[in-house]
């Protein structure tokens, strides 16, 4: 069926939007999922940064932690103490004698022999010149000679050592050798430590000094460095130390200022600047992470012109392919769900099409449908009406026996009756006629003898009739009386055995009933009789053949305060495997040839049920040694009431489940 126009460009429309959020939703999520993958990449490379950095920071540690210790060690030598060698107190000059100058080269040798890492070992007297100095290269020991000895009274880490008073140590900033004021070639990266000695406690006033050799320490940290982490050392005024590219380092030692970081990144220069505990960066595809290296600790000067600042640098090839990766996966991202989602829209546009057109299809079935349930509903009615005409026409004829089987019953007592009254009649008559000829005393006593006898024959059988008359009449008020009454269960029964008991005797089956004393209910009699009946009758019927002899036993026993149970028991047949499931529903019978319709048992479990707010069950086994073949159970509660009644009938539930709850 063609949908409307409307429909169509309404559902174009929807589907519009859809695409539009969908796209916008893709976009979105591409994007977080970019930033997320760049930000891990970024947070990767940062951890490999900060690894290198705390290697580098652990180099320095062990390889300069001991120099304070060293030089302490040095110059508590022996060798160097004022005990050692007399001194002349009227000397003028603070001057050392040739033996002294040549065991304190002899210990200097000694002493720098030990570190491989030891450049020179120097004391200077108080006014900068030097008095000792032994240098150390591959492993030798070089004395300088008296003629070159040099005065170092201009440089900077004299006069920085002479603020620091003893035991206190000065330590310089790293930087080239210097010699005779020209950097030293091939360069050697020092640090010097000085430490001031007295005229009191050494030989002479001075100034002790080790150039201590850096160039192994730095290579091994360059040799740290990889791609994602390239390690730099920068110094306070922003020259490199160490880069990877050597050409920019000692750019202050060289006269090169134009290399160093704060000429040619300022503004990483001021953001690390701004960050004194160390950070990260990221500049044109570089990531830069830095810490601070105070590397002396201890000194009274000069300990904030040692502080350095060590750099981990990433290429830019690492970035640029981190945000690439990204970016493909991000892209990868948007086309899956912009695809994902744009398919999902137009298999619901397609899906609401054909939905729409359903409906349509549905609204004409669903009006075909109610037709056609209406014509149903009055054929239900009709059939309704017939049942419940069959169940009346049931009841009647269950009420026709009944009276049949009653006057039956009645027939032998007024018989017996209406013969005896004849015979005092004739006697009556036999006596008046003697009395009118001559009555003799024998023959008045034998009339009044046999009119007596008669009338008291026909008193014993009209009491018969009477207790007939009056058990049935006590069963029909019972059965039209629809009130719920105090009943005994006992007269109930007895009432209904008496009923039957005609057409028990065109048989051989025994109707036996076991009610326990005084069993009293508030319920509806009539009702139990008629389930009763109908009970008796079914297994009669069903149960036993023409003929055979059997027992049906109708029997009632107190549960509880609350409950009581009547159970009807057969010795016959038993009852079709193929008919227990569906015993209870209407029109099921196994007589239907006899002219049974199938619906006593259906309507004994509607009133057990819903009328009289009990339960119903059975069990049935055909071709049984057991004493009784078939059993029908009746649970009925003691005390019933209208509206508990009224609360089954209206109940959806199943009402043995409602009954139990």
């Amino acid at each position: 069926m063609p949908l409307s126009a409307t429909n169509i460009a309404i559902q174009k429309r929807r589907v519009l939007m859809k695409s539009i959020l969908m796209v916008v939703f893709s976009i979105l999520v591409a994007w977080l999922a970019y930033q997320l993958i760049y930000n891990n990449k970024v947070d990767e490379l940062k951890n490999i940064q900060n690894q290198k950095l705390f290697i580098t920071t652990n180099l320095f540690s062990r390889e300069l932690g001991g120099l304070g210790d060293l030089l302490t060690l040095l110059a508590n030598g022996h060798a160097l103490s004022s005990n050692n060698i007399e001194i002349d107190e009227n000397s003028q000059t603070q001057s050392l004698s040739l033996k002294s100058q040549q065991q304190i080269q002899n210990y200097f040798i000694k002493f720098g022999k030990d570190s491989s890492r030891i450049a020179q070992i120097r004391w200077l007297e108080r006014s900068g010149q030097e008095a000792v100095r032994v240098e150390f290269t591959a492993g030798q020991a070089i004395v300088t000679q008296v003629t070159n000895l040099q005065n170092k009274q201009s440089r900077s880490y004299f006069k920085q050592g002479l603020q620091v008073a003893a035991p206190k140590m000065y330590f310089s900033p790293i930087e080239l050798n210097v010699e005779r004021g020209e950097v030293v070639k091939p360069i050697e990266p020092t640090i010097r430590v000085t430490v001031q000695t007295s005229a009191k406690t050494h030989l002479m006033d001075g100034m002790l000094i080790i150039n201590y050799r850096l160039g192994k320490l730095l290579t091994t940290i360059r040799d740290h460095s990889i791609p994602e982490a390239q390690i730099s050392i920068i110094n306070r005024e922003g020259y490199w130390l160490l880069n990877p590219q050597p050409a920019k380092e000692w750019g202050f030692m060289l006269d090169q200022p134009q290399l160093s970081l704060k000429t040619e990144s300022p503004d990483l220069w001021l953001y690390q600047s701004q960050h004194s505990t160390g950070g990260d960066y990221i500049f044109d595809n570089v990531l830069s992470s830095f810490i601070p290296l105070a590397t002396f600790e201890g000194a009274e000067t000069g300990a904030n012109t040692n502080q350095l600042l060590l750099y981990a640098s990433s290429n830019q090839r690492f970035l640029t392919h981190a945000r690439s990766k990204s970016l493909f996966l991000a892209l990868a991202i948007f086309l899956s769900l912009t695809v994902c989602g744009l398919f999902i829209i137009w298999r619901g546009y397609r899906y609401q099409e054909k939905l729409i057109a359903l409906s349509l299809k549905l609204r004409n079935e669903q009006q075909e449908l109610k037709r056609v349930n209406d014509s149903l509903n009055e054929n239900i009615a009709r059939q309704q009406l017939l049942q419940d005409e069959l169940v009346e026409a049931n009841k009647l004829s269950s009420l026709g026996l009944m009276v049949a089987g009653v006057a039956h019953e009645l027939n032998s007592p007024i018989g017996g009756a209406i013969i005896c009254v004849s015979n005092a009649d004739n006697a009556n008559d036999k006596l008046k006629k003697a009395m009118e000829e001559g009555l003799s005393k024998s023959q008045f006593r034998a009339g009044v003898e046999l009119i007596n006898t008669s009338l008291h024959l026909a008193i014993i059988n009209l009491d018969k009739a009477v207790n007939h008359i009056k058990h049935f009449k006590r069963l029909a008020i019972d059965r039209v009386n629809e009130d719920y009454i105090d009943c005994l269960l006992d007269d109930i029964v007895s009432d209904l055995v008496i009923s039957l008991d005609p057409s028990f005797k065109m048989g051989k089956v025994v109707l036996v009933e076991d009610i326990e004393a005084d069993l009293v209910l508030r319920s509806r009699p009539g009702i139990i009789s008629q389930v009763l009946e109908n009970l008796t009758v079914n297994s009669l019927n069903h149960g036993f053949e023409p003929g055979q002899p059997g027992i049906i036993e109708i029997k009632a026993r107190r549960l509880d305060a609350d409950q009581i149970c009547i159970t009807v028991s057969d010795n016959g047949s038993g009852i079709p495997l193929a008919m227990q499931s569906n015993l209870f529903e209407p029109f099921v019978t196994s007589g239907r040839s006899k002219g049974n319709i199938g619906l006593g048992l259906y309507m004994v479990n509607q009133w057990v049920t819903k009328l009289l707010a009990g339960k119903l069950s059975f069990i049935s086994e055909q071709n049984s040694n057991k004493e009784f073949a078939t059993q029908f159970t009746v649970l009925l509660p003691i005390y019933s009431s209208d509206s508990e009644t009224k609360i089954q009938i209206s109940d959806d539930r199943d009402p043995i489940v409602a009954i139990e709850k």
